[in-house]
């Protein structure tokens, strides 16, 4: 045991000493909150969090983010002295591959539940957290039998709430009233540049409150006066915001100055750092045993949550077999997204109409799936009449940010659709759920210059060239209703990558050729004298067939070959011999601007016809047809290509 003597006070000091050993020993990082937090993050973590070291994944632990990520040390030190990580974890801060890289990362720590370090994106995150286990409670939780009663917790720092998607979030949450929501706020009032109140006058007492937050505004950051707040939020029927005063860089010469956001200590300002809070262990990576048995004693009192709600889930298990078998699947993240009779009602229409229809099933038939539109289900056709819809408003960042929170909490697959231009706003949540590996899908509707009159702001050409650049996220552009199902197929199987569906607003012809297999790329016509193959993806097949048809009634012949996902088929090389890219010239046409496609050119001769520029307001085909996309100018560039080619 811990000398009597040995107080939280000692315990923090210990804290503080491991978190700026580690930061210099990395030398870089980022002293201010991992130092100024310490009381914060030991109470809401060390002393209040529910979790099971043995069962990191618990479904009913709660939840914790770091929405400020640059303050890990912070959360690192803490569990050293718990003996979740190691002296050498300490050690090993920023290094490659290590526990503690800087910012928190799931894949590298199983007590972290989302990695952060965008600011703001956390929150939201830990909003979307909130919103699957509002869902789930009422979906498995029965009188008697509240099986899931956790909470999230979030701890954000200033620059969180000054990030747009920051705001987007608390607006939703405060909406939905996601009650177990608790944001714990470091109030340093000190950000890199200059103090926040420069930067930012707004009154957060009163934003809180008229977001329908319960507010509780602390006058100290004492853990006795977080625990009783932490305590009061557990109460209210609504998220709460917890303000606590804090400073940045606690006890160093750059407290409560901009300077204190990151930065070193050099070896003899450590010392008199450690000499002025009370420890006599001054030498790097040396701390007070009694730390050690004090952080002991946090991790015994969390040992034994888990095996009693073991117990509580198994009396569960014999009131509500079936309900506790559909909650098991949820645990054991299983996904059976099988399309067992379905059947498309139309074809040759817009490919949004087949997303309804898809939709319609996934709503009736499975029910490990959620999501919604950014306030545009009527344009996307995306959305569920059940309790799974989403009404996300007209918050596209927070829509994928929340979507992530999802995935994370759950393990479910959540979906999010909005116009394929405002893929731009949510692009950094798109690719933080990359890096995530969260397979969650993104629908996004009116693919190019066909939106027509609403005009260059409303016309992409650039996105989809965008969304493929980023790694480990796929996209699919279907030609018609087959591809548009095999790619849905395809993309609910995906366990460790996200995807988004592209579809049009303007009928286009169906081929119905893809039947029962996805396949990245495949022939809508091929010939056996072939002297060229012509390739494209979703809206622009129809123009490459159709100018196919007229290169062979000038004796021409070309393949065609529609291609609803580029970046697969350039990973198929076998795909790529089967289609002979390798044997003849190659030519496509897509109206993005995406130069991923002359990546072709490493396999045979290859040209194309891509967007160049901006649109225009004026009707989608008079649009198309300024910018090339006509079967007559894609002809005539076709033909120069195969004389060059010869």
């Amino acid at each position: 045991m811990h000398k009597k003597n040995f107080t939280h006070k000692d315990f923090i000091a210990n804290m503080r000493a491991i978190a700026i050993d580690g930061i210099n020993n990395a030398h870089q990082g980022h002293i201010g909150m991992a130092l100024g937090a310490s009381e914060i993050f030991y109470t809401m973590v060390g002393e209040v969090l529910k979790f099971s070291p043995q069962h990191p994944r618990w479904i009913n632990r709660d939840r914790f983010v770091l929405s400020a990520g640059h303050g890990s040390m912070g959360l690192y030190s803490l569990y050293h002295l718990m003996g979740l990580l190691t002296l050498d974890d300490i050690k090993q801060h920023k290094l490659y591959n290590s526990k503690t890289p800087s910012h928190p990362e799931i894949e590298k720590l199983e007590y972290v539940d989302a990695s952060t370090g965008p600011l703001g994106q956390g929150l939201a995150m830990a909003v979307g957290m909130a919103l699957s286990n509002k869902h789930l409670s009422e979906r498995f939780n029965q009188k008697n039998h509240k099986i899931l009663n956790h909470n999230i917790f979030v701890l954000c720092g200033d620059g969180d709430l000054q990030e747009g998607v920051g705001l987007e979030a608390i607006a939703f949450a405060g909406t939905n009233k996601l009650d177990s929501l608790i944001i714990v706020h470091d109030y340093n009032n000190m950000q890199i540049d200059t103090s926040a109140a420069e930067v930012n006058n707004i009154n957060l007492e009163k934003f809180f409150q008229a977001a329908h937050f319960k507010t509780i505004i602390l006058n100290n950051n004492r853990p006795e006066s977080i625990r009783r707040a932490i305590e009061q939020a557990k109460e209210s029927l609504r998220p709460t915001y917890i303000q606590v005063p804090t400073t940045i860089a606690y006890g160093t010469k750059v407290a409560n100055t901009p300077k204190g956001h990151n930065g070193i200590l050099d070896p003899k300002a450590t010392v008199e750092y450690k000499e002025s809070l009370g420890l006599t262990h001054t030498k790097p990576f040396e701390y007070d045993p009694d730390a050690y048995e004090f952080g002991a004693q946090l991790i015994k009192a969390k040992n034994t949550l888990y095996s009693k709600w073991e117990k509580r889930f198994a009396k569960y298990k014999e009131e509500f077999p079936q309900l506790a078998a559909e909650l098991q699947t949820i645990i054991n993240k299983e996904k059976n997204f099988d399309f067992k009779g379905f059947k498309f009602k139309k074809t040759n229409t817009a490919t949004r109409d087949y997303v309804d229809e898809i939709m319609v099933y996934l709503d009736t038939h499975h029910k490990n799936f959620l999501g919604g539109s950014a306030d545009l289900r009527a344009a996307t056709k995306v959305g569920f009449n059940s309790e799974r819809n989403i009404k996300y408003g007209i918050r596209e960042f927070a829509m994928f940010a929340i979507n992530n929170g999802i995935n994370l909490h759950s393990g479910m697959p959540a979906f999010g659709a909005t116009f394929l231009v405002f893929a731009d706003y949510g692009k950094a949540a798109l690719r933080l759920g990359s890096i995530m590996e969260l397979p969650n899908i993104a629908v996004f509707s009116h693919d190019s210059y066909q939106v027509g009159g609403d005009g260059p702001t409303h016309q992409p050409v650039e996105q989809v060239g965008t969304l493929r650049s980023i790694p480990n996220y796929l996209v699919f552009r279907p030609a018609d209703e087959n591809e548009m199902l095999n790619s849905f197929k395809y993309a609910l199987a995906l366990k460790s990558t996200p995807s988004a569906i592209i579809t049009t607003r303007q009928p286009i012809k169906s081929f119905n050729l893809q039947k029962d297999e996805f396949k990245a790329a495949y022939f809508i016509h091929s010939c056996q004298k072939a002297q060229l193959n012509l390739l494209a993806s979703g809206s622009e097949v129809e123009l490459i067939y159709n100018v196919s048809q007229k290169l062979m009634e000038q004796g021409i012949h070309a393949n065609v070959i529609s291609v609803p996902s580029l970046q697969l088929l350039l990973n198929n090389e076998d795909l790529i011999k089967e289609l002979g890219l390798n044997k003849l010239p190659n030519f496509a046409a897509e109206a993005t601007n995406d130069p991923l496609w002359f990546k072709l050119a490493q396999f045979n001769k290859f040209d194309a016809h891509l967007a160049k520029e901006f649109g225009h307001s004026a009707p989608g085909d008079f649009v198309y047809e300024l910018n090339g996309f006509t079967v007559e100018n894609v002809l005539a560039k076709v033909k120069s290509f195969l004389l060059k080619s010869k």
